[in-house]
């Protein structure tokens, strides 16, 4: 049921999208687009056997630093840098 009604949805966005300027109709394929790959990238990456020791390795790490009272903020210019 939720399927069918996904794709009805979907149907009804683009039939929306189409109705639209064709430089907003090409700005939005571009997003989708964008979104699907990053989709795919985060998937590849999440695959890889490497990713469950680092995730857990940045988990313990952060526990540590929680444990001493010496977080690290991340935001801003130092956000996955």
């Amino acid at each position: 049921m939720k399927a069918n009604y996904d794709r009805e949805a979907l149907k009804d966005a683009f039939h929306e999208v189409a109705q639209l300027p064709e430089d907003e109709q090409r700005y939005i394929i571009e997003m989708i687009r964008a979104i699907i790959a990053s989709e795919k990238r985060w998937h590849t990456l999440f695959q890889d056997p490497r990713s469950e020791r680092l995730l857990a390795s940045l988990v313990a790490e952060a526990l540590a630093e929680d444990t001493v009272g010496e977080p690290e903020e991340i935001g801003g210019d130092n956000f996955l840098s």
